[in-house]
């Protein structure tokens, strides 16, 4: 069964992370989102059950993120609307244009997030489920997988709060799909999650987030 793996990118020039900017340089910030976004597409990559393309953000950000992923990685721009009318997008392409049987999204600020995690989505939708949802901590999702699309789990979502999930669920009931949660995972954000990743880090072979391990040694000063 033809699966895909859809990387949801935004170049690190552009506004983000506002979190974590009291924290660092202009330089250092989009030295992190660089060294996530090389992080993501390593394990992304690495999964050889799945084909990975790159939807980028915004869409003039191409050029800026190709030399972040491997050499021919198809990257594609995200295109107009909320991040609900843009996953919906990225879902269309990879089921309808590409006609894969599987479709997966994910982020690029999960640093814990492994291959693993990504075969255990691509198991369940081979088993009858129609929309896989990895669970964030703040009340959102890291990664979302479908079989086909339905419109109705991106639309009306009240995006970037901790109601996500529960919206995004309650929508898919709605819709009579059948709902399948994996590992419950944590998005970068805040000074905090970098310290969280910096302890976990340690019990992870040395080869992992290569990228995010060189700008924690560099940038992250110890706690006061």
């Amino acid at each position: 069964m033809t699966a895909a793996l859809g990387v949801m990118a935004r170049a690190p020039s552009s506004p983000g992370k506002t979190r974590l900017a009291p924290h660092f340089s202009p330089s250092a910030l989009r030295a992190l989102q660089r060294a996530l976004v090389r992080d993501t597409l390593a394990v992304a990559c690495a999964n050889s059950s799945v084909e990975t393309i790159v939807f980028v953000t915004p869409d003039e950000a191409v050029d800026e993120i190709r030399p972040l992923a491997p050499r021919g990685l198809p990257i594609i721009p995200q295109g107009n609307g909320d991040l609900g009318a843009r996953m919906c997008r990225a879902m269309r392409h990879l089921l309808v244009d590409r006609t894969c049987k599987i479709a997966i999204l994910i982020g690029t600020d999960v640093p814990m997030l492994t291959a693993a995690d990504i075969d255990t989505a691509a198991a369940a939708l081979r088993n009858r489920t129609d929309l896989v949802l990895g669970p964030a901590d703040d009340g959102g999702y890291y990664l979302t997988g479908m079989t086909h699309v339905i419109d109705a789990v991106f639309d009306g979502i009240e995006w970037g709060t901790d109601r996500v999930l529960s919206q995004t669920i309650a929508a898919a009931n709605r819709a009579g799909m059948r709902v399948q949660t994996i590992a419950k995972l944590y998005d970068v954000d805040t000074i905090e999650d970098l310290r969280r990743v910096e302890v976990d880090l340690r019990a992870r072979p040395e080869w992992t987030c290569q990228s995010l391990r060189q700008f924690l040694e560099t940038h992250l000063t110890p706690p006061a």
